[in-house]
C-alpha cells in the first residue's frame, strides 16, 4: 500500500512538472546564437544548434541528412547555371510545400521515439515562449507547428528580400533595391557563392543553407530594424527596467500607459503633429497619477526605411518637454502596426515582471482608438499574429481604452521578419 501511495506522489508530481512545462516559464534563459535576427524569427533553429545532442540527432537522421545533401548538389549546379539569372538561384534555397511536409513529418516521428527531442522541447523550446500560441498541441505536432512557421518565415525572407515581391505592407516592408539591375542581380549570386564554396564552418544541418541565406537577404537590404537597440534592459530601458522592481503597483489604478505612435510620412520631421497628440494625452493620465510608467511604441516604419524610431523621439519628447523622469518611461522601438505596438508592450510587460493581472491603459487619438476598440481590430490581430496579443476592456473615454497583455503575445512571428 505504501508503495502505491508513493508511487501515486511521484506520479502526480510528474504530472504538475509536466503541466509547468507546456508553456512559458519566467525563469527560462533562452538559448543565443551569434545573429539576434535569427534568434527573434527563428528560436527553433539557434535552440536546436545550442543542443547537441539534438543536433547530431538531426544530423544523422537518414531523411534529413538525404534532404540536406540533395540541396547541397541543387546549390553547386544552380550557381554554375545561374549567374546571369540568380532568381533561379534564390529559387534554389525556397523549401517546397512537398518538402515541407515531408520534413515535418519525419520530425513528428522523431518525437515520438526519441527521449532527447522530448526532453528538449519540454525543457527549452516550450519554456521560451516562442511559440506559446502552440503550447496545447501534443510535442510531436508542437514540433510540426515550429517547424511550418520558420519554413514559411524562410521562405517570406527569400521571395520579398531576393525576388523582390511585395510584403502585405509593401510601402514600409519591401526590397530596397531594385532587383531587376545588375547590381543586385551581381549581390543575389556572389553571397551565394561565398555560401556555396565556404571552406569553414560549412552548415551541417538541413535547415542552414537556406536559413543563412535568408538572414544575409536581410542583412544585404539593411533590414535589421528588428535587432536594434537590443539588449532593450540593458540599454535605453535600463533605468525604466530596474525601476520597475522597487514600484508599489498596488498604488495605482493601473500598471502602465501605452501611447501608440503615428509615424511621420516624411523623412523631415521626427515625430508627427498626431503623434504629438497621442505622447500629450498619455502624459495627462500619468500626471493623474493613473500609472507609474508610460510605454511609448512605435519603430522605424514611416516613412520607408525611416532613420529615426518613433519610440526613441518619443521619448526625448517626454524627457525634454514634458519633464517625464527617465525611470518612467518604457520604449518599444520595433513595432510597425497596431497590432504589433499591443503585442510588443506586452512582451515588455512580461519580460520586466509586471503585474500581468492589472490593467493598463492604451492611449491614441480619437480616430485610432474608435478602431483598436472595434472587432476589427481583433479579427486582424487573428489574421496576421494567430491571436489577440491583449484583452481588450472598458473604454474610459474618446482616447483611452483598458487592456490587460496575454502570454501568447510572446509568440514569434517569421512572417514579418522586420518585427517578429
Amino acid at each position: 500500500m505504501r508503495t502505491f501511495v508513493v508511487t501515486l506522489v511521484i506520479i502526480c508530481f510528474t504530472t504538475v512538472q509536466m503541466k509547468a512545462q507546456k508553456g512559458y516559464d519566467p525563469s527560462f534563459k533562452a538559448a543565443r546564437s551569434e545573429n539576434l535576427l535569427q534568434d527573434k524569427n527563428f528560436y527553433l533553429f539557434t535552440a536546436i544548434q545550442n543542443e547537441e545532442a539534438v543536433k547530431q540527432l538531426l544530423m544523422t537522421n537518414s531523411v534529413l541528412k538525404a534532404f540536406k545533401e540533395s540541396q547541397d548538389k541543387l546549390l553547386a549546379g544552380s550557381l554554375q547555371q545561374h549567374k546571369e539569372n540568380p532568381a533561379l538561384l534564390v529559387k534554389t534555397y525556397l523549401f517546397s510545400q512537398k518538402e515541407i511536409s515531408q520534413i515535418g513529418d519525419e520530425l513528428k516521428n522523431l518525437v515520438q521515439r526519441s527521449a532527447v527531442l522530448q526532453h528538449f522541447i519540454r525543457t527549452n523550446l516550450r519554456p521560451s515562449g516562442a511559440y506559446e500560441a502552440y503550447k496545447e498541441l501534443s510535442d510531436a505536432d508542437y514540433l510540426e507547428a515550429c517547424w511550418n512557421l520558420c519554413a514559411a518565415g524562410i521562405n517570406h525572407n527569400l521571395t520579398v528580400y531576393g525576388l523582390g515581391e511585395a510584403p502585405q505592407y509593401a510601402t514600409i516592408d519591401s526590397i530596397s533595391y531594385d532587383v531587376s539591375s545588375s547590381y543586385y542581380k551581381g549581390a543575389l549570386w556572389m553571397w551565394s557563392d561565398r555560401f556555396v564554396k565556404q571552406e569553414n564552418d560549412k552548415p551541417a544541418l538541413f535547415f542552414e543553407n537556406s536559413l543563412n541565406y535568408a538572414l544575409a537577404l536581410l542583412y544585404m537590404n539593411h533590414r535589421d530594424e528588428a535587432s536594434r537597440y537590443e539588449p532593450l534592459i540593458l540599454k535605453e530601458n535600463a533605468k525604466a527596467a530596474a525601476h520597475v522592481k522597487h514600484t508599489d503597483f498596488d498604488a495605482y489604478l493601473y500598471a502602465s500607459i501605452l501611447v501608440l505612435g503615428n509615424g511621420p510620412e516624411n523623412y523631415r520631421d521626427r515625430l508627427s503633429a498626431v503623434g504629438k497628440l497621442n505622447l500629450q494625452l498619455g502624459v495627462l493620465k500619468y500626471r493623474q497619477k493613473q500609472a507609474p510608467f508610460i510605454i511609448v511604441s512605435g519603430g522605424h516604419a514611416h516613412p520607408f526605411r525611416a532613420d529615426y524610431a518613433e519610440a526613441i523621439e518619443m521619448k526625448k519628447e517626454l524627457i525634454n518637454y514634458y519633464r517625464i523622469p527617465e525611470e518612467h518611461i518604457i520604449i518599444e522601438p520595433h513595432a510597425r502596426h497596431t497590432t504589433t505596438n499591443l503585442r510588443n508592450a506586452a512582451r515588455l510587460m512580461i519580460a520586466y515582471a509586471m503585474p500581468l493581472k492589472q490593467r493598463s491603459l492604451v492611449i491614441t487619438n480619437n480616430l485610432h482608438s474608435a478602431y483598436t476598440g472595434d472587432q476589427r481590430f481583433i479579427e486582424r490581430c487573428q489574421e496576421e499574429l494567430g491571436y489577440a496579443p491583449a484583452r481588450i476592456l472598458n473604454r474610459i473615454d474618446a482616447t483611452t481604452l483598458e487592456f490587460l497583455p496575454q502570454l501568447e503575445a510572446l509568440q514569434q512571428n517569421p512572417m514579418e521578419p522586420l518585427d517578429p
